[in-house]
Formats: structure tokens, sequence, C-alpha cells
């Protein structure tokens, strides 16, 4: 977890969390404590660190306005919009020569918005289905069962897997590189095999992506960023 650490005289007993002006972590401590005992702090607290940066990085950002030239991401991508009033009832969503181009009948904010969530649904159901199967490949436990996947537009879980063995993942997911997709997936598929995160989970998790520590680290530091509307 990367974050500067900001001493005052006024902070007495524990830790105290802002964001910069770039949305990193400011820890303001108690001017005794030494770096090592705030790391140790930190990793005790984990959940409560994590939930404070969600919720005030989201707090820092301009919802999105579903206007020309706007920059949306999709597949780890930032693309512009550029919306094309069309006089036909069908409208269309595609990714064309670095752009997301919107041709829509009604050029209303909500209604291109509607639009663009349901390419997004579309969108996730096609690579994630995609990359659960390729994956599932490398999962002797999943290599050759057909496994049941659903999509949830969600704010704070990127995926489980119930007792059933449906994976379900989140829709805004697809906003982020395939890498990270993967490793959710990864995550996901090891719950087929071990329901809990013990010893057990975590060697299939080795097995199945060795840099899932890189990569939920840079999901937790950039998902907020997927998760905006």
């Amino acid at each position: 977890m990367e974050y500067s650490i900001t001493y005052r005289s006024r902070v007495k007993k524990r830790l105290h969390m802002e964001l910069d002006e770039n949305g990193g972590l400011v820890v303001v401590a108690p001017e005794h404590w030494s770096r090592t005992h705030i790391n140790a702090t930190l990793a005790q607290n984990a959940s409560r660190v994590e939930r404070f940066l969600a919720r005030a990085r989201q707090r820092q950002l301009t919802p999105l306005q579903y206007v020309d030239g706007e920059q949306h991401l999709y597949l780890g991508e930032r693309y512009p919009l550029v919306i094309q009033h069309v006089k036909t009832r069908e409208n269309h969503i595609a990714v064309v020569d670095g752009e997301i181009r919107v041709d829509t009948s009604i050029l209303q904010r909500e209604k291109i918005q509607s639009n663009l969530q349901n390419w997004y649904q579309r969108q996730a159901m096609t690579v994630f289905s995609a990359r659960l199967q390729t994956i599932a490949q490398r999962a002797p436990w999943a290599r050759n069962g057909k496994i049941p996947l659903q999509l949830r537009r969600m704010k704070r879980t990127w995926g489980n897997c119930s007792s059933k063995g449906v994976i379900k993942l989140n829709t805004h997911l697809v906003k982020a590189p395939v890498v990270i997709i993967d490793s959710v997936i990864a995550h996901e598929l090891c719950h087929l095999e071990e329901m809990n995160h013990g010893k057990r989970f975590y060697a299939f998790l080795e097995g199945l992506n060795p840099n899932w520590q890189q990569d939920r680290a840079r999901l937790r530091s950039e998902g907020f960023v997927y998760l905006l509307i």
C-alpha cells in the first residue's frame, strides 16, 4: 500500500486518513509513531483503509455527464464519447478508431447513460465468458464443467462464487485491463474448489495467477475509477 505520512501534534492516540489532491492516501499519525508501527497498524486495519479509500476517492470524482468528448473507460483504455444523432429508433454503440461512438435517436443524458450501461453489460458478458473459459482450462477442477456466470453492477464487490458454483462478476470490471479481469476470475474459480481463504485456497490461486498480489493491489488502488457512473 502506497501512502505518505504527516505528523500533527494534536493527533495523540490513533491514525487519521486523508487524501491528497491526486487521490493518494495520507496517513496522519501521532508524532511518536514509527513507520514500522504505522505499517503494522494499516495492515491490521486493511479493510477499513480500503473502505475509506473507495468512498473518499469516489467523493473526489465528478460524476460522468455522458456528453460528447467525455472520456470513458473500456478494458483499461480511455476513449472519448462521440455522440451522433440518428433518425432511426435503433441505437448503436461501438469502439471505432479510438472512440466510443454512440448513435442515438434521443439526445438526453439519461438515455445515453442507459444505452451505454447496456452496452457495457453486453460487452462484459462477451469478454468475461471468453476469459472464464480460457482460465478454467488451466484449473483442473473446472476444466470439464460449464460454469454458470452472472453479471451485476455492484458498489463494493468485484466478484463472488456461490456454494452452488455460480460465479458473479461486477459489470463495471469490464472497464479494467484484461489482466485485472483475469485476476478476479482466477480468484473466483479457486472458490469452486475451496470456499474459504485458507492456505489451500491461496495455493490454488498461486498456481492460476502467480501475480495475484500485485493485481489485487492495483485493483484496490484503481478500482474506484471503474465504479464511476
